[in-house]
């Protein structure tokens, strides 16, 4: 076997960005005539809002903030008690600092032509790492899949699509993406003119299609559920994204603790609504969850359960080095989980390697959190070098029940051992 290529790994590591795409970019912004100093700084800014985004406050949420605003001012009050009421905002510089801090001001991003430009230097190369990796999964893990069909929720410029193309070239032959910005479809239908292999049919809306016969073989929203406006509407798309779905649902968001609380949302509500309707539709995590339980994470800790992605950014811009891009996903299948389904634990964090051991935070299919210690003597050769040699988000092929099974039989036959010595010095 070799080990950094065992069943589990997800490959590749590094998924390169399309040359087509490279030099489309370049000639789209050499054309808009774009200061490419200017463009890498605004693509900084971007990417740090991006990171540090918060979904809109819930009505229900805003009195508990507004108390803590109230108790943090009256901390540093000395005098009489202040209550939240009478405190002017507007005059009162210290209180509107602490209100900022407390309740998130949430704003749709406005996608103008520069931003627009601004995005597609700055997020196309690792939206399409990210795309890439989760459909390399799905094409590695289920290898009859042969989709015919893509939706694509808040397509952008296109990113998922130009990594759908590569992995599934011979089969897609329709996309349909819906994306409210005007500009972004433009930029969206020039790249897929210019892609190789050929992207073939592409239908572009700006609104979600009022009719809900048609399904397709992947329904995609990517960095898409910050942009609505509430609960209320994440829920209604959702559960319309779901209505579309005919094989696989696939849930992106940026690798944050916020991103991930809101795929975590729209992994439950998806669980819970075919749990209601079991007889008619089924569902289950086919990854990154080895199960279909509570996320351990979000019980356990404060951590985003998150992953990472290597990518090669644009040189034109100045990269040279690789980056890394963290990210927060869920691909739901429409199907009962199958008995036979290996359900091997997925590496939730970094590998600690050292001396003559290896230590494995892992998400079990019990739905629990286990690190684990890897060692020649305790785990075999075998299994000591697969762990040693995985990555963050590969799945070991490790079955834990099998496992503690072992552990008790070598207890046992040391235990036997013992007492055959005993009774024989005897």
């Amino acid at each position: 076997m070799k080990y950094r290529h065992h069943p589990g790994t997800v490959t590749p590591r590094t998924p390169q960005f399309p040359k087509w795409a490279l030099q489309e970019i370049h000639s789209i912004l050499k054309e808009k005539q774009v200061n490419l100093q200017k463009i890498k700084e605004s693509s900084k800014a971007l990417t740090c809002h991006l990171n540090n985004r918060h979904p809109p406050l819930e009505q229900f949420e805003v009195p508990a903030k507004l108390e803590k605003v109230e108790n943090r001012l009256n901390a540093i009050n000395t005098g009489q008690r202040i209550s939240i009421e009478d405190v002017d905002f507007h005059k009162n510089g210290i209180a509107r600092k602490i209100l900022k801090q407390n309740i998130y001001n949430w704003q749709p991003i406005k996608f103008d032509k520069l931003t627009c430009l601004t995005y597609l230097a700055g997020r196309s190369v690792q939206n399409y790492a990210v795309s890439h990796k989760i459909f390399s999964e799905i094409k590695l893990r289920d290898k009859d899949f042969k989709p015919q069909t893509l939706f694509d929720f808040g397509s952008g410029v296109g990113t998922v699509m130009w990594a759908a193309s590569e992995i599934w070239s011979n089969t897609l032959q329709e996309y349909f993406c819906v994306e409210p910005s005007e500009f972004m479809i433009e930029l969206s239908e020039r790249l897929a003119k210019a892609a190789k292999p050929k992207i073939k049919e592409v239908f572009s809306r700006q609104y979600f299609p009022i009719s809900t016969n048609r399904t397709y073989d992947i329904v995609v929203s990517a960095h898409t559920l910050f942009e609505l406006p509430g609960l209320e509407s994440r829920l209604d798309a959702i559960l319309k994204l779901w209505t579309k779905t005919e094989n696989y649902l696939i849930i992106v968001e940026e690798g944050t603790n916020a991103g991930f609380k809101l795929v975590n949302e729209a992994r439950d509500i998806i669980l819970r609504y075919t749990k209601r309707r079991s007889e008619t539709q089924c569902a289950h995590v086919f990854s990154p969850c080895p199960h279909d339980l509570r996320c351990p994470r979000l019980a356990s800790d404060d951590t985003p359960c998150n992953f990472s992605v290597l990518y090669h950014p644009l040189q034109f811009l100045g990269g040279r080095k690789h980056q890394s891009e963290l990210y927060s996903y869920v691909v739901l299948k429409k199907l009962k989980r199958p008995e036979d389904d290996e359900q091997w634990p997925r590496i939730v964090r970094t590998i600690l390697k050292r001396s003559n051991h290896a230590i494995c935070r892992m998400c079990t299919a019990n739905g629990h959190l286990k690190e684990e210690i890897f060692t020649k003597y305790k785990h075999g050769r075998h299994m000591y070098r697969c762990a040693r040699d995985s990555e963050w988000g590969d799945r070991l092929p490790l079955h834990y029940e099998q496992q503690e099974s072992l552990e008790r039989d070598e207890k046992r036959d040391e235990t036997i051992c013992e007492t055959a010595t005993k009774n024989e010095n005897t």
